[in-house]
């Protein structure tokens, strides 16, 4: 089970058994809002498909500018009070600004609704998109970084590979990371957080046991704090929240 497929069946799982109307923030080509709207849910999605991620072209024709819609800045484009549920995955980490974007969300959200997130923070161990450890730990334009993503990636290490050379991998990805990603620490998001939302669960113990599917028995057995820890650490944070 991917993250895709996590999101929308935890949405399935919750929505006991209502009609609820579901937003994907930051959707990208749409991968849930497809598997929701199979599911029978209402679903939407919105992005700003910046640059560094314009997957545009991947969303469906008829999905274009009716169920998924392109955001202007930063602004969610639907009405206030619109959706039961929001789900944000693999997005934070790329918005430097998370007070305004978590003021949004708020906004959209139904009183009593419910919010999903799945992101890394700062403090997790794996660089997440581009799979060498640590390497979003280093400062901004640091060049120390390359030759440690350049050597890691000699090792063996390293996601989306392709054709590219070490060094042109190494380069490109550090250079993708300056201007794409903004990692925040726990505290910051906490804070943040807080500010728009309560009653935030983590659930990465069952994103866990759901991810490994059946092979869950590894896990299974493992006390609940320290799944959680394992993927925090890993991973990053999955948890559950609802509007103030």
């Amino acid at each position: 089970m991917d993250n895709y497929e996590f999101c929308a069946t935890y949405i399935k799982k919750h929505s006991g058994g209502k009609s609820i109307k579901v937003l994907d923030y930051g959707c990208g080509a749409g991968q849930i809002v497809a598997k929701l709207i199979k599911f029978g849910i209402d679903a939407y999605g919105c992005d700003i498909f910046y640059k560094g991620a314009d997957y545009s072209a991947q969303v469906p024709l008829c999905f274009f500018g009716s169920i998924i819609k392109r955001m202007e800045n930063g602004l969610i484009p639907f009405q206030s009070e619109s959706f039961d549920f929001v789900v944000n995955n693999q997005v934070i980490e790329h918005i430097n600004d998370i007070d305004h974007a978590l003021n949004e969300i708020h906004r959209v959200l139904k009183p009593g609704g419910q919010m999903l997130s799945l992101f890394p923070h700062k403090g997790v161990w794996l660089e997440v998109h581009c799979g060498i450890p640590f390497l979003h730990w280093f400062p901004k334009g640091a060049q120390s970084r390359v030759y440690y993503a350049a050597l890691l990636r000699r090792m063996g290490l390293g996601y989306h590979k392709g054709t590219k050379s070490i060094w042109q991998w190494s380069r490109e990805f550090c250079e993708w990371l300056d201007q794409w990603t903004w990692y925040h620490s726990r505290a910051e998001i906490e804070a943040s957080f807080s500010k728009y939302f309560k009653n935030l669960t983590t659930i990465e113990d069952i994103w866990l046991k759901e991810r490994f599917g059946q092979r869950a028995l590894i896990v299974k057995w493992l006390p609940k704090r320290i799944c959680q820890l394992a993927v925090r650490n890993l991973a990053g944070l999955v948890f559950v929240c609802t509007p103030k």
